[in-house]
């Protein structure tokens, strides 16, 4: 260590440096660089070799402006006007930087050069010393010296290595190689071999890993020093220290010798091992593919099945050859950029070998393989939850049995097409349609034959529309149609051609179906630009349709809502009266025309509503049966009207209308029964009434109910008879006990010849079929009369009693039921 060149910061094994800086020291002024002749002149005769001069050129750039002999000799050129930039780079940085330092800080600064020459690293030290100058710039003064420690670089790699070097020579027998001396080696081979460096030099391979000699190792680096072609193979080695080693050897020939690099590659094969274990055994679908050229290079049983691929297919494939055309421009930018590559979000499209597509993921690591580097892909095949997936979102929108739109879809494609309605002359319409009659069919056939009939329906739908429309189902048998850039020309030509087609007869498996439709139309934006509100209109439209007759369309209009309105109150009151108790039973007499005697009382139906009052049965019974609460309202009167009957004197029986409504019920056998069970009243004392509508609607079904309720001798009669289609063939397919004549032909009696002709015809149809005829609605004296010389049995009437509460029809039946003829003309 020198003291004065310490001072500056500079470290040297020169004392002339030393000198260098004390005089650079002495001469320096208070503030300011000492002048160049004070320090360069005086210095030149003993280090001029060793210096040299440099400034700055008109460029700023440096340059040399002198340099001793040895100074060129290292730079390897004249020095004179030599420009720094033009330096190799290890002696432009270094003398630039002590030039840069020395400039900066105003005192000398030192660093270090190194080269290699001869196969040794060689130090110089350089020194610059900065100075002023008469002429202007200033002037650095520069020393530059070899030190004498220089190191041998191939010996140091030789050293440090951790991999086993060795250098053999071939020993010959004629033309033939028989073994291999060992030249030199390095530590680590050492190691490998199990001796030390100076034991081991000069020895036969075949004394130091005899195992090599069979093991093929031998003949591979024969074959390297006869060919000069350097080979890189593998060996099994067995270590001095025990247990068994995998070396790689990667050999070289050098002249008459043969360079030899030893890796101990025994944890890269085990991981190898495992990784090929865990590879081939796994059942998740894994391959190995190049990076570069997307080529598969390993692949698991588990792709091979999953993929239908044989492994030869797989491993003379590419990823091209896996993915779908449409996803190559995405695969090969993944493997341009690892980030994507490596991202498992995205859902890739791939093929298998039997044409089939695939959705899957993928999930990419880079590996070394076989010593190069690749990608490990794991495929985890998605097709099944996407399309799982898929289908959930379809049901979501969609109706499963039609597979058309459903309410939530159909509002939400309504709501886009009144967006797009950009001015006031613009039009969309919505239809709202239900079947008539298919309530009716799903009672006689069941469920499955209505379903089928609605995947009948929507095809007649579908082909209806007009390209761009939209119909949905909304409901059981409800079904809403949108029509865009419609208005209300166009849509009464799309319901009359709905109406039209769906009213056409089905034939579902073997069964002859028919139903009808009505429609509800709503406009926008004129009746509203709302989805919900138009939706709501047209519904209410459709509600006219239905009570105007059915199998119509009717377009919305404002009045309509208010009726609508009441309506649906009328039907939650409706709704409550039976759980509420405001229902009540009253009582009609069926009298004996000869005998003025009571045989039976008709039970009618009251309902007293406690804001409402009195409602008529002509206005909620049609409501009821519209609903289908006529089945529990019926199942209560009919337990009500067999328990009180239950107390009345013996014969007198109990007459209970039933809707065609309750005859769609599969439980009514079982009501009746029950009924009858429960009040503990005879079966022959319990009449049924029905009307010919009953037989119209699935005639065969309802006969075989009263061939089973008579078969419990239950009474049935027919009611109003004479209405309607009034056939004879009815009172042929089916033994009435009893035939009610309709009170529109009695209350013209007795002067209405015509009516009269009517009842006398009916009387007689009775007595030839051995019935009871009833006749409805008798008033006066002289219906009475008239209905007694026709023929006609029994009668019923405000002539005898107006409809009255249980308590007071039980007054009447003190006596068994019997009337006076002087208390009928009375009553009259």
């Amino acid at each position: 260590m020198f003291k004065i060149a310490s001072h500056y910061g500079v470290s040297t094994e020169f004392r002339d440096v030393d000198e260098l800086c004390f005089k650079w020291q002495v001469e320096a002024p208070t503030r300011g660089l000492p002048l160049y002749e004070q320090i360069a002149l005086g210095s030149l005769g003993r280090l001029a070799d060793d210096v040299a001069l440099a400034g700055r050129g008109n460029d700023g750039e440096y340059e040399f402006l002198y340099a001793g002999g040895a100074f060129e000799a290292w730079l390897g050129a004249s020095a004179r006007g030599l420009r720094l930039d033009r330096l190799e780079r290890n002696f432009r940085d270094a003398v630039g930087g002590a030039l840069d330092s020395a400039g900066a800080r105003g005192a000398p600064a030192a660093t270090v050069a190194r080269s290699i020459r001869d196969g040794m690293v060689r130090t110089r030290e350089i020194v610059a010393f900065p100075l002023s100058s008469r002429w202007g710039g200033p002037l650095f003064f520069l020393f530059s010296r070899e030190r004498a420690s220089k190191y041998d670089l191939v010996d140091a790699i030789y050293r440090a290595t951790d991999d086993g070097l060795a250098t053999l020579a071939a020993v010959h027998a004629g033309k033939h190689i028989v073994d291999f001396d060992i030249v030199s080696l390095n530590a680590s081979a050492s190691r490998l071999f199990g001796g030390a460096e100076r034991d081991l030099q000069w020895r036969r391979l075949s004394e130091i890993v005899p195992a090599w000699m069979t093991n093929g190792a031998f003949e591979r680096l024969s074959a390297i020093f006869h060919s000069a072609i350097d080979d890189t193979f593998e060996v099994a080695h067995h270590a001095a220290e025990g247990g068994a080693r995998h070396l790689r050897l990667a050999a070289a020939p050098m002249g008459d010798l043969v360079a030899v690099t030893l890796t101990d590659v025994t944890e890269l094969k085990a991981r190898e091992a495992s990784f090929r274990l865990l590879f081939e055994g796994n059942p998740m679908p894994m391959w190995v593919h190049d990076p570069q050229t997307l080529r598969i290079v390993a692949v698991n049983d588990a792709a091979v099945a999953h993929y239908g691929y044989s492994r030869e297919q797989f491993l003379a494939s590419t990823l091209f050859d896996l993915y779908a055309e449409e996803e190559w421009a995405a695969v090969t930018i993944a493997h341009e950029s690892p980030a994507s590559r490596r991202s498992s979000d995205r859902i890739w499209s791939n093929r298998t070998a039997d044409g089939r597509a695939i959705k899957v993921q993928n999930y990419a690591r880079e590996i070394a393989f076989d010593d190069s580097p690749a990608i490990l892909l794991a495929i985890v095949d998605v097709t099944e939850q996407r399309e799982q997936a898929a289908r959930i979102a379809h049901l979501a929108h969609h109706d499963p049995l039609t597979g058309l739109a459903n309410r939530v879809l159909f509002r939400t494609r309504l709501t886009e097409g009144l967006q797009r309605l950009e001015s006031a002359d613009e039009r969309l319409a919505v239809l709202y349609l239900d079947l008539d009659g298919f309530k009716d069919v799903n009672d006689a056939f069941g469920h499955p034959i209505g379903d089928r009939l609605l995947v009948a329906v929507t095809e007649r739908l579908r082909q209806a529309l007009a390209p761009g429309d939209m119909v949905a189902r909304v409901g059981g048998d409800e079904f809403a149609i949108v029509q865009f850039g419609a208005g209300a020309q166009e849509a009464d030509r799309l319901a009359d051609r709905v109406v039209a087609a769906l009213s056409v007869g089905y034939e579902i498996d073997g069964h002859a179906v028919a139903v009808g439709a009505s429609v509800g139309i709503s406009i926008a934006p004129i009746d509203s630009a709302d989805a919900d509100i138009l939706l709501k209109n047209a519904d209410i439209a459709l509600y006219r349709a239905k009570a105007d007759g059915r199998g119509l369309h009717r377009f919305f209009e404002p009045e309509m809502a208010a009726s609508i309105l009441v309506r649906r109150a009328l039907e939650a009151d409706l709704r409550h009266a039976l759980v509420a108790g405001e229902f009540q039973i009253y009582y009609q007499p069926l009298v004996d025309i000869a005998t003025y005697r009571i045989v039976a009382s008709e039970a009618l139906l009251r309902w007293f509503h406690p804001e409402r009052g009195l409602v008529s049965p002509n206005e909620f019974i049609p409501l009821a049966e519209e609903t289908g609460l006529i089945v529990p309202i019926g199942e209560w009167v009919l337990r009500e009207a067999c328990r009180e009957a239950a107390s009345w004197p013996e014969p007198i029986g109990v007459c209970v209308n039933l809707s065609p409504a309750q005859f769609r019920s599969r439980s009514l056998a079982q009501s009746v029964l029950s009924a009858l069970a429960t009040s503990g009243l005879a079966p022959q004392r319990l009449e049924i009434e029905i009307t010919e509508s009953v037989l119209l609607a699935e005639n065969h079904a309802n006969l075989a109910l009263l061939h089973q309720l008579r078969g419990l001798g239950v009474c049935i009669s027919m009611d109003d008879f004479g209405t309607g289609y009034s056939s004879l063939s009815y009172l042929r397919s089916f033994p009435f006990d009893k035939i009610k004549i309709d009170r529109s032909f009695v209350k013209e009696l007795p002067e209405n010849q015509e009516c009269g002709a009517i009842v006398r015809a009916v009387a007689g149809i009775g007595q030839c079929l051995g019935v009871a005829t009833v006749a409805e609605g008798v008033e006066t004296p002289e219906q009475l009369e008239r209905l007694r010389e026709e023929g006609c049995t029994q009668m019923q009437g405000f002539l005898f009693s107006r409809p009255a509460p249980a308590a007071e029809l039980r007054r009447m039946l003190v006596n068994g039921g019997e009337l006076s003829a002087v208390a009928v003309v009375s009553a009259a």
